[in-house]
């Protein structure tokens, strides 16, 4: 029987939309698959490398094989804690993008997407959107030389005037770009600006709560005209680490490595023991104390 390997554009209930041949097709995912592998949410994700056959009798094409991934970005389930969402899978790039003001940025929220992007060897791409509601004064005190000096790169957008989005092109093209982050950061904005020819749905934040709305409702995987692939996701407001331990955390805070050299205690967690390195450090200023005070919070997020 005939089979073609195609990537995953979309995932629906019991459905996956592809391309092949240039043309969109719909792919069932059989259920023995669904009921067999329950540690994720869904079976396959956008960016996923697949196999499939097509049953003649019912003129549909079918899945048959899962390949296994290279990396993803994934967070634990919002509803159910045991099992994974993985947002996307496969790619080049994590394009975190994250709004200055309306809505005001979660830099904690970024640490929690930098751990995950560490421990599948995910380059990121920090997008700080919205510059334009900032003066100059209040960019410069932005703590982002923290993440600089960690060799994350960051670029500084303004989507309403199309500032720093053709420097964004240059860098997507012929890469698979994850865009992830908070409800209402311009997603949809800049990807309508790096390729006109999208037109995502773009909305206002909500003035109630300054808060985000989801104008994308599901993760798709969309061609870029000057080559590339963005993979275009809903906004969050919650990243809770997925399948992490204390230690996982310990060891992706890679700001901690020198200092925690001159701790007493080899497994030093950095809170409450003597002798500790990484708490000297902190209080000489050569660790910031806001990427420490997100660490503690993620650490007590874990023992809840």
């Amino acid at each position: 029987m005939k089979t073609d390997i195609v990537k995953v554009a979309e995932v629906h209930r019991g459905e996956i939309i592809s391309y092949l041949d240039n043309k969109k097709i719909k792919i069932k995912i059989p259920r023995t698959f669904l009921h067999n592998h329950k540690e994720e949410r869904n079976y396959v994700t956008v960016g996923d490398k697949i196999e499939i056959i097509f049953d003649k009798k019912a003129k549909r094409y079918i899945l048959s094989k899962r390949y296994d991934r290279f990396n993803q970005i994934s967070r634990q389930d919002p509803f159910l804690a045991h099992i994974s969402h993985v947002i996307a899978s496969n790619i080049d790039f994590l394009g975190l993008v994250i709004s200055l003001k309306n809505p005001d940025i979660n830099w904690e929220l970024i640490d929690r997407y930098l751990i995950t992007a560490d421990k599948y060897d995910i380059d990121v791409l920090l997008i700080l959107n919205k510059i334009d509601l900032l003066t100059e004064d209040e960019i410069k005190e932005l703590p982002v030389k923290s993440y600089e000096n960690l060799g994350f790169d960051i670029s500084f957008v303004s989507a309403k005037d199309n500032i720093g989005v053709k420097e964004l092109k240059e860098k997507f093209k012929d890469k698979v770009t994850l865009f992830s982050g908070p409800s209402g950061a311009g997603k949809s904005t800049i990807l309508n600006l790096l390729d006109p020819s999208v037109l995502q749905k773009t909305s206002l934040v909500s003035p109630k709560d300054n808060r985000g709305r989801h104008t994308t409702r599901s993760t798709k995987l969309i061609a870029l005209n000057d080559g590339g692939y963005i993979i275009d996701s809903p906004g969050i407001q919650d990243f809770s680490l997925d399948k992490a331990s204390k230690d996982d955390i310990r060891l992706h805070y890679s700001d901690f490595y020198p200092y925690a050299e001159n701790c007493k205690y080899k497994n030093c967690s950095h809170i409450n023991e003597v002798k500790c390195g990484v708490k000297i450090a902190l209080e000489n200023g050569d660790i910031s104390s806001l990427r420490y005070g997100h660490y503690l919070n993620i650490l007590d997020s874990l023992a809840t």
